[in-house]
């Protein structure tokens, strides 16, 4: 009889195969962890910058349109027996979050004959607290026209709505008006306070726009203070998780004048 060695592998082998293994398959999914949560960090940093830039330009051309009529339009808009401004900012005094924004301007229907053929539109920017996250906001615009009697839209008019969200996670908006030497007009001009003389006089309007990812960020907290423009009582402070960007804009209000 011929004997063989028969050859097997032991309980030990079989043992460290598993560990190596697992060492391995540990380590393939920290460097996925790893990979996975850099690429929703930079996914929510680009979502930031995209909405940061959309709201932006919407904001800018909304500004740069306040007071804009056409140069045969004499059509007067009248609100509680005032002629309506051509723009309003309206601080939020409460201490946080946002000051909002009303501008007025003309436009034109080629498809109509006389004075029927100028419109008029008023633009409300106007805020609310996200339903989903405390310290972050809501972003809501509308678009009325005027009936020559009031302001308002309807659904059949596709031109205007009401309360459409433009964006969220909002932590702050402040708008500063300032006139032609760059110096602050504080309180903002309106048809009800104190520099009402200076409605036609704003010659450009600064906005510090802050937004917050809508998830955590870093890995751990920190303390971090977002300095705001001219109100130290807005500053944004706190050590939490989240990233949040700020930007600067300013819009040239070229057509106040014309809309006297």
């Amino acid at each position: 009889m011929i004997k063989k060695n028969i050859k097997g592998i032991t309980l030990i082998e079989i043992l460290i195969g598993i560990v190596i293994t697992s060492i391995i398959m540990g380590a393939m999914l920290t460097s996925y962890n790893v990979v996975n949560g850099s690429y929703a960090q930079v996914i929510d940093k680009a979502s930031i910058g995209n909405s940061t830039r959309a709201f932006s330009e919407m904001l800018l051309r909304d500004i740069r349109m306040a007071g804009y009529k056409y140069f045969d339009d004499n059509l007067i808009t009248e609100t509680a027996g005032e002629m309506d401004a051509p723009i309003v900012i309206n601080k939020e005094t409460t201490g946080r979050c946002c000051d909002t924004l009303t501008t007025v301007y003309g436009d034109f229907d080629r498809n109509l004959v006389g004075d029927e053929r100028y419109i008029r539109y008023k633009l409300i920017y106007s805020f609310e607290p996200n339903p989903d996250e405390n310290g972050v906001f809501q972003i809501f615009k509308s678009k009325l026209k005027w009936d020559g009697a009031d302001w308002g839209s309807s659904a059949e008019d596709r031109d205007t709505y009401s309360n459409e969200i433009i964006t969220d996670y909002v932590s702050d908006i402040e708008i500063v008006a300032k006139d032609n030497l760059g110096n602050v007009i504080d309180p903002p001009p309106s048809l009800d306070n104190i520099n009402r003389d200076k409605l036609y006089s704003i010659y450009t309007v600064e906005i510090f726009l802050t937004y917050r990812s809508k998830k955590e960020f870093y890995n751990s907290k920190k303390e971090r203070t977002i300095v705001s423009l001219y109100n130290t009582e807005r500053n944004i402070e706190g050590d939490d998780k989240f990233l949040r960007e700020s930007i600067i804009l300013s819009a040239f209000t070229r057509n106040l004048e014309a809309f006297r």
